[in-house]
């Protein structure tokens, strides 16, 4: 089109240099310098202009076609160029950060300083997302790093594993090196996905897609999405998810653990979550959860997410509310209900009605940070009516000072040993201290003692050193 556009300009150029001469040779030939003098000046200005048009559209082409070199390949493939990710929207709310200062001639960019984040079911980006840019004016793909390297030593180390592993023996820990990726399909339309690589005790590397979901978010009042994703239960597992350089201690509370660590609650769905801000209700910031998925299997040999086929036709399902007032930030109190059914192997017919309730309180600003939970896990089984109650809670406590944050956590986890559900069973009880230095903006240095009680087994503790960051 510029090509047309640029040849009609010639042609205009042309004609007014043609008209030009005419107009000269005429006015010579009447001998009326008066006449001539201005049908002259009004030629050589039209030629002017025409010139100067021709020149601006001759480097507008030579612009768009440098452009359109850098994105094709020699061979005329296409390829995909890595940039960074321009910041034209807020952090989202799992990397909240302060606002950085202004940029521009003769100023530095100093990153924000990052806040203990707010839960978010969706994205664990932020401002310094690295992005993928595919020709052609596609959806840019973001993606972000994480990777955390331990040092453990005693028989209460592990920042992965329930129940504690108390082996004794002091041992270098690599960590889940985690990818998060996002896309922005359209302005309702949006993909996120993690993927994890993470060796386990048997020193062999697995690799885990931990979320996979896409979404669609018609306004602030409902989102719905589907894939795998972490189930709104309590606060903890929608608030941080594998990149350990978020949370403030070097693990998760034993109660979060994932599923194949060990873990008791159903941390994982595949299924449907939706979510919105209940209308009338922004000044308290009143927000509402329905979910509804495949559920956990029973079966103690196979995978507890059933990610592509289900054992059961029922389905679970999962309901959560919380507050978030404007009037009180960093201040959220919310509370969940799971309801699950499941059947245990051996028979076929042996069901089981699996119910999770949880209640907590968070607060979070840039300086303090106060996490308390409690979930009862209820396994019953159905023919009998005799029902295992399972207690699950923790509360954590920090304060920033500078570059440190020291921090403690107290938790308790009493699983009957009868229950036909659980694969571990066992009281676990006990305190973490632990210090987290912010060496930079993007790596965290944590030193953590762990002080665990269990029934009938000797009292087990541990320090843990480890380094997480994100790139």
């Amino acid at each position: 089109m510029l090509i047309t556009l640029t040849k009609s300009i010639q042609k205009q150029l042309l004609f007014a240099a043609g008209a030009a001469i005419l107009a000269i040779q005429t006015g010579m030939a009447q001998s009326v310098p008066s006449s001539t003098d201005i049908q002259l000046k009004r030629a050589l200005e039209m030629i002017e202009r025409l010139a100067n048009q021709v020149a601006a559209q001759d480097a507008r082409i030579q612009e768009l076609e440098s452009g359109h070199r850098s994105h094709v390949s020699v061979s005329s493939g296409y390829r995909a160029e890595i940039i960074p990710a321009v910041n034209t929207t807020s952090p989202p709310l799992s990397m909240a950060a302060e606002p950085t200062k202004p940029t521009g001639p003769g100023t530095t960019t100093e990153p924000a300083e990052p806040i203990l984040p707010l839960p978010d079911t969706n994205t664990e980006g932020g401002a310094h997302d690295h992005m993928l840019q595919l020709p052609g004016g596609g959806p840019a793909l973001k993606f972000r790093g994480f990777y955390d390297f331990n040092f453990g030593t005693g028989t209460n180390s592990n920042p992965l594993t329930f129940p504690i592993v108390t082996t004794g023996r002091s041992t270098f820990q690599t960590g889940e090196f985690d990818l998060f990726m996002s896309s922005k399909l359209t302005d309702k339309l949006s993909f996120v996905a993690e993927l994890v690589i993470g060796a386990d005790k048997t020193n062999s590397w697995g690799l885990d897609i931990e979320r996979v979901q896409l979404s669609y978010k018609a306004s602030k009042y409902f989102e719905v999405s589907g894939g795998r994703y972490h189930t709104s239960i309590g606060y903890y597992n929608t608030a941080f998810h594998h990149g350990t350089w978020f949370q403030t201690a070097g693990g998760r509370p034993f109660m979060y653990y994932f599923e194949d660590s060990g873990g008791l609650l159903p941390v994982h769905s595949v299924g449907v979550t939706t979510t919105g801000l209940v209308p009338g209700t922004e000044s308290l910031g009143l927000h509402w959860i329905a979910e509804i998925s495949n559920g956990h299997s029973a079966d103690p040999n196979g995978a507890p997410v059933q990610n592509f086929s289900s054992d059961k036709t029922s389905k679970a399902y999962n309901f959560a509310t919380y507050i978030k007032p404007i009037w009180a930030h960093g201040l959220q109190i919310g509370g969940s209900f799971f309801r699950d059914r499941m059947y245990l192997p051996d028979s076929g017919i042996r069901r089981i009605d699996q119910s999770i309730s949880s209640a907590y309180v968070v607060y979070n600003n840039s300086v303090w940070e106060f996490l308390g939970e409690g979930v009862l896990l209820r396994n019953s089984m159905h023919a009998t009516n005799r029902s295992f109650n399972t207690p699950l809670t923790y509360g954590q406590i920090s304060r920033k000072f500078g570059s440190f944050r020291p921090y403690v956590r107290y938790q308790f986890v009493n699983a009957i040993a009868s229950d036909p559900v659980n694969l571990y069973a066992g009281r676990y009880a006990g305190p973490s201290i632990g210090l987290r230095k912010d060496v930079t903006d993007y790596a965290a240095v944590k030193v953590q003692y762990n002080l665990l009680r269990q029934r009938l087994i000797p009292t087990a503790n541990g320090l843990l050193v480890q380094m997480a960051f994100t790139f």
